[in-house]
């Protein structure tokens, strides 16, 4: 049995802490002597998970987590703005709140001290209570939870649970690390295995129930999303095809959304490329597997596109109409009809196929779906060949190629070489907004200056390249307005600091260095191409990225400075 204040009290540790051994050293002592379902939670509830991407949300909204705690600790409104303003933390604000409160009302209802398990199925509740009267009942079941609460620290963390919000920097990553060294296995099974199935509270318990052996036996769990290989950038057909050795699979990229279905027997489920469950929005999709594809079991990787009346592809804006509409899906339905393109299959029959190689899984593909529902694809060692694939694709409305190592495994969650992206030479990035400032005149009310970071894996922070405020139209401003207020951390002054939650596509003209910066670069001119609510932060660009595009500027005679 683990008591939630002995979590509430590590992550606390965590947050005064700033050497990433230390703290993994920490928590692999922590979560040493855990078993079953409480290592399990308690490594979810370390790195600021409830659940598994895919499960469903508790829905209660900020106002609603608001609401109850003043209800709970019979504060109001102003009272509470108060507090937040001057922390510029939801959960910092409502231990303020239960402080002031006091033994009027911490722990009345029930002098037992809470644990992990009773937290995880009270917020489990949460998320299952559906249907008419069902945000009343949610807003009571986590009344309830804050009123068991018997420390202020407690609520606290409960209500960061409940927002999601991770501000201790401990996230999937070190926690990897921390399963591996508590448990005393290969960091990189850890790792595999979490790619594979994406969810780090199971990892550990497999971690800690069989070892090293267990970890290297487990394969793919049907409807538990794999994380997804991701791709470097080729500069041009010419480039990738050196890289790979003289000789590519080069498959068309079409403009759309990734997606991964899988199937046992009657049920289909499709998940997006941040793991998130999009079988509802998309039933056209999920009836086309269903009828079309005869495996038993399977795993599928593809993309969906949207088209136009013409046949051709729609912008990918117009794509997001669809993507995970929960009302109104039926008249989407012809609003917005859907091409699916599949490129690649994981899993068939009981099997992962992940280490198979490329040319082995894609005949498997067409054997399994036929070659109709696969994406065009050609293999060759000749670059006018190529070539002429390549702007037949632009023609046709796609963004280019995918140049894909013939022997290539698939690599869950790694960004390599073994695939590439071939574009036309149009400068963008993939970014991560970590902060916003209101802007000026009739945009005063927005926070339409984003502060744009991209990834340092060697550090596991995003660290901020560019300020950006040209690219979105002011219906968009708004949407991003709202959403940022949504996962706001702090404020100070004009500046909105947020969680890294979302990530857009960036055009620029150069990457300069830049004194200003942590990284020591910036990028000139940016303007925001569209919001990609269909990537997770961890796909953004790394900064590593950004310094070899310097250094390819600075060998072309660019400023570069």
């Amino acid at each position: 049995m683990v008591l939630m204040i002995e979590v509430c009290k590590l992550c606390e540790e965590l947050a005064s802490m700033s050497s990433r051994s230390s703290m993994v050293a920490l928590v692999s002592r922590f979560i040493r002597g855990l078993e079953g379902r409480d290592v399990e939670i308690a490594v979810r509830f370390i790195v600021g998970e409830l659940f598994p991407p895919w499960e469903p949300e508790i829905g209660l909204g900020v106002m609603g987590i608001v609401d109850s705690v003043i209800k709970v600790f019979s504060s109001s409104r102003p009272e509470f703005f108060k507090e937040f303003k001057a922390t510029g933390d939801v959960g910092l604000a409502a231990m303020r709140i239960a402080e002031r409160a006091k033994g009027r009302h911490m722990g009345l209802l029930d002098q037992r001290d809470l644990t992990i398990e009773e937290v995880y199925d009270a917020f489990k509740s949460i998320a299952e209570a559906s249907g008419e009267g069902s945000r009343r009942r949610k807003l009571r079941l986590f009344s309830s939870l804050l009123f068991r609460a018997k420390s202020p620290l407690e609520v606290k963390y409960l209500v960061k649970l409940a927002l999601g919000e991770r501000r201790h920097g401990f996230g999937e990553g070190l926690m990897e690390e921390a399963i591996a060294e508590a448990f005393n296995v290969p960091h990189e099974l850890v790792r595999r295995v979490n790619m594979l199935i994406s969810d780090i509270g199971l990892t550990a318990r497999i971690a800690r129930s069989g070892g090293a052996e267990e970890l290297k036996r487990q394969g793919i769990i049907l409807f538990h999303p794999v994380k997804p290989m991701l791709a470097e950038k080729a500069d041009s057909v010419l480039t990738a095809l050196r890289e790979m050795g003289g000789k590519a699979a080069f498959e068309v990229k079409v403009d759309g959304a990734r997606v991964q279905i899988h199937k046992s027997n009657g049920q289909v489920r499709v998940f997006s490329r941040r793991a998130t469950d999009v079988t509802l929005s998309l039933p056209d999709v999920v009836e086309l597997v269903r009828s079309k594809v005869k495996a038993r079991e399977v795993v599928l990787e593809g993309e969906v596109v949207a088209l136009t009346r013409e046949g051709r592809p729609a912008p990918f804006q117009v794509l997001m109409r669809r993507f995970r509409r929960q009302r109104g899906v039926t008249k989407a339905l012809s609003e917005v009809p859907l091409r699916l393109y599949l490129f690649d299959i994981l899993h068939l029959n009981g099997k992962t196929l992940i280490d198979m190689p490329y040319l082995e899984r894609r005949r498997v593909l067409e054997e399994v779906v036929g070659k109709d529902m696969v994406i065009d694809t050609i293999v060759t060692g000749r670059y006018e060949e190529a070539n002429a694939f390549y702007e037949e694709a632009l023609r046709a409305g796609h963004e280019g190629l995918m140049a894909k190592s013939l022997d290539s495994p698939y690599t869950p969650g790694v960004r390599g070489k073994r695939w590439l992206k071939v574009k036309p030479l149009f400068n963008t990035l993939d970014l991560v907004v970590v902060a916003a400032e209101y802007g000026h005149g009739y945009r005063a009310s927005m926070l339409s200056d984003l502060y744009l970071a991209a990834y340092n894996p060697e550090t596991g922070e995003f660290e901020v390249v560019s300020k950006c405020f040209t690219g979105l139209t002011d219906e968009e401003l708004n949407w991003m307005t709202r959403r940022l207020k949504e996962i706001a951390i702090r404020e100070e002054g004009r500046v909105v600091y947020v969680e890294p939650k979302i990530v857009v596509e960036v055009a620029f003209d150069e990457v300069q260095k830049s004194p200003h910066y942590k990284s020591g670069l910036a990028l000139r001119f940016p303007r925001v191409v569209r919001v990609r609510d269909d990537k997770a932060p961890w796909e953004a660009d790394t900064i590593q990225t950004l310094a070899e595009i310097y250094e390819k500027q600075r060998g072309r005679g660019g400023q570069g400075g």
